[in-house]
């Protein structure tokens, strides 16, 4: 998952399953609440801006199902941006704490070398306390 975050492999996922909730919502506030808008493609434009959170606010659901099918292709955009945004900060962060690690190993290898024979002293120990 880091990896196709940080290489940007994840965002054609992404896009498809926005343009799939879009046509959706689009569908289903046709379906279940056909006096929200006077055409298919303004129910298609209202949920492409609100699943993207842009919201224009040019198209509105007039009924109480179609504001209802708002509200969850609201909390859906919102919670679409906070996970992209999640998963694309914590690619980046642990590719940063990776370079880092190795900068450090490669700045002091004595230093990890004698914590490295320390670790297999101190296990030898437990070992022999334990049996």
């Amino acid at each position: 998952m880091e990896r196709a975050a940080t290489t940007g492999r994840v965002i054609p996922y992404l896009a498809v399953f926005t343009v799939l909730v879009t046509l959706g919502a689009a569908v289903f506030v046709e379906v279940f609440s056909p006096r929200s808008f006077d055409s298919f493609g303004d129910a298609l434009w209202w949920a492409a801006q609100t699943v993207t959170t842009v919201g224009y606010g040019d198209e509105v659901p007039q009924t109480d199902g179609g504001r209802l099918a708002a509200v969850f292709v609201m909390v859906f955009g919102v919670a679409l941006i906070s996970l992209v945004t999640a998963i694309v900060t914590s690619g980046f962060v642990a590719r940063a704490q990776r370079v880092q690690q190795k900068g450090e190993l490669a700045e002091h290898p004595p230093v990890h070398e004698s914590l490295a024979r320390i670790e297999d002293r101190l296990e030898r120990i437990e070992q022999r306390l334990r049996g």
